[in-house]
């Protein structure tokens, strides 16, 4: 059973209840460090309290990946260095799950935007390719892309957003390569490589990530 934490106000009746964030963190955290990245890009104040911070940001679901680290702490999607099946079939194993949760009354009618880091956003992708139709938009933050060389672009009207670091060796640079030409492929990327950044995100990238959702 997935485990989540997030905050939707009620559509009241719109025909677009606005944005809807579905967030996915990567290997050895937790669905904190995704609302952290969220609260920087809508600008959500060190100063605001936890109540005033919900009600500042959109509306957001933050999942904590299915698999917990013993002694250190934190979750993972996928075990590190499994096969391309394996890893695959985790992903979808979490989609259909998420999918079936956004057909709430309560989140169907939103403009549903996925947002994951590393693992996270390997995940998100898999979700676009495996469910066409539900996304308007992926925010793809350093995702891991090993085992899609083969790849075609995935068949939906998603917009995406990509970025790396430019000293970014923990995601492999054949990896990264192949990232940008698939997605790249779909006709409906917007890409950034952020100089002097590993596996990590900066505050350029919050600007851009912001950026683009005006875009939207």
């Amino acid at each position: 059973m997935l485990r989540m934490t997030g905050h939707v106000e009620a559509a009241d009746g719109q025909a677009d209840g606005g944005l809807l964030f579905v967030m996915f963190h990567g290997y050895g955290n937790d669905e904190s460090e995704m609302v952290r990245i969220l609260d920087a890009v809508v600008a959500v104040g060190d100063g605001c309290s936890a109540d005033a911070a919900a009600v500042a940001r959109p509306g957001w679901l933050s999942f904590r990946g299915t698999y917990d680290r013993p002694y250190m702490g934190g979750s993972y999607w996928y075990p590190d260095g499994c096969d391309v099946a394996s890893r695959r079939r985790e992903c979808s194993v979490v989609g259909d799950e998420v999918v079936s949760l956004l057909d709430a009354s309560a989140l169907r009618n939103r403009r549903r935007v996925l947002v994951g880091f590393s693992q996270g956003g390997y995940l998100s992708y898999r979700m676009v390719r495996e469910h066409p139709g539900v996304f308007d938009a992926a925010i793809l933050l350093s995702p891991s892309f090993k085992g899609e060389e083969d790849a075609t672009p995935p068949d939906s009207r998603t917009r995406f957003f990509l970025a790396y670091g430019g000293e970014d060796r923990t995601i492999p640079v054949d990896d990264q390569l192949t990232a940008r030409r698939v997605l790249d492929a779909s006709g409906r990327l917007v890409f950034h490589e952020y100089p002097g950044m590993a596996h990590a995100i900066c505050d350029a990238e919050i600007a851009d990530i912001r950026g683009f959702l005006e875009s939207l």
